[in-house]
């Protein structure tokens, strides 16, 4: 390994959990700082020249393929056929060569299959999955996960790109200090490459779930594509949705449900100060999710019975815990489906019975008070106002 990495990456670690720690902490004390220095120069520096990489697939020594490799790539893909080649040439010029790359091919019908067969053909460390139907990324995420053999998982989207070296940095802090977890910065595109979220920082390493779980809850990205994630913490996460995660009930913020379940398990966690991560906003960009030509109804449909699923999944694992109650379960009916989608209730047309019971949950809850439960009460007679209208209209 580079010496100048490792001695780049040495991290104070807090070996116990602070007494003075409580479940709800007043400060936002998030993350944890080391010595290493975000350079956004030469990260932007690298974004823009990124059209000009030049692809190569000689075959090299360097690529390995061993029963255990370091870290698993799992990159799902939908009609992206455009971004593979780019995004595979990024990860070709890390350092860290003992990787193994799974595209999960989510019934593309574009070129995608043959261009990732291509690549095979040259590189050994890449495996192709590929789904039968659209199933989405929640499901195809899952699918990777369970097919790989890496000590450690990075989950991404084709159309973004992983940078600065990343997954050595990433893997030799997660090695050095037995973490769970590493975090990295994120940059995104618009109007310019810049850091997607400002943090602050504290000393030290988080050890502990109670830690880990309190800051998740007070603000922890919940992104998987700017973390190193333990293989066997993700697994874990997977059995937590037992079967669930095979129906496509939770296609709608698939990070949200993954992290969820991930937090449960981890028992340590660390912020590496790098910048690792390119997220592409552009809207000229091809998404193919979005190329799914469907009624508002069909859609409004669809992604109102994937949140309600979430909902009831987060209540339902959240148990007697009073603190996820609160801060998982409540704040995604109120932020992802009250704030961001309320206009998905004036366009469905089924579903009403699953809503109102999952509603009523949330409404019978002793841990709720009557603010929140004014603001519940408020949005199922919202529901019931558009049940009543469709069986008007059906008479």
């Amino acid at each position: 390994m580079n010496e100048k990495i490792m001695d780049n990456i040495q991290i104070n670690i807090l070996e116990t959990e602070p007494k003075n720690m409580t479940c709800f902490p007043s400060k936002r004390k998030l993350f944890w700082k080391n010595q290493t220095r975000i350079d956004l120069k030469s990260a932007r520096k690298e974004i823009q020249d990124k059209d000009s990489v030049m692809i190569s697939f000689e075959k090299s020594d360097d690529f390995y393929k061993r029963e255990n490799p370091k870290v698993s790539i799992i990159i799902t893909i939908y009609n992206q056929n455009n971004f593979i080649e780019n995004l595979y040439a990024h990860i070709q010029k890390q350092e860290l060569k003992d990787i193994e790359i799974i595209f999960v091919d989510d019934a593309s019908t574009d070129n995608s299959s043959i261009i990732i067969k291509q690549l095979m053909e040259k590189d050994k460390r890449i495996i192709y999955l590929k789904n039968d139907i659209n199933r989405h990324q929640f499901y195809s995420i899952n699918k990777g996960v369970l097919n790989s053999r890496g000590e450690y998982i990075l989950a991404i989207d084709p159309d973004d790109l992983i940078i600065n070296n990343i997954l050595i940095k990433a893997y030799i802090t997660a090695i050095n200090n037995n973490l769970d977890i590493v975090q990295f910065y994120i940059i995104h595109s618009k109007p310019f490459p810049i850091l997607w979220k400002q943090v602050k920082f504290a000393n030290g390493i988080i050890c502990g779930n109670l830690n880990i779980r309190n800051i998740f809850y007070h603000g922890m990205s919940r992104n998987v594509c700017d973390k190193l994630i333990r293989r066997n913490i993700f697994l874990k996460s997977i059995n937590l949705t037992k079967k669930e995660f095979y129906f496509e009930d939770y296609h709608m913020h698939p990070d949200d449900t993954l992290f969820f379940g991930i937090i449960r398990f981890a028992r340590s966690y660390g912020f590496l100060e790098q910048i690792g991560y390119f997220y592409n906003l552009d809207p000229k960009r091809k998404i193919g999710r979005e190329l799914i030509k469907k009624s508002e109804t069909d859609r409004a449909n669809e992604n109102m019975k994937s949140l309600f699923n979430i909902m009831k999944y987060y209540f339902v694992q959240s148990d007697n815990n009073e603190i996820e109650k609160n801060f998982i379960a409540f704040n995604f009916l109120k932020k992802k489906v009250i704030q961001d989608n309320e206009r998905y209730v004036n366009n469905i047309t089924e579903g009403f019975d699953f809503y109102l019971n999952v509603l009523d949950m949330y409404l019978n809850c002793s841990f709720f008070d009557d603010m929140k439960i004014k603001e519940i009460s408020r949005f199922k007679e919202k529901i019931l106002e558009r049940q009543l209208y469709i069986k008007n209209k059906m008479k």
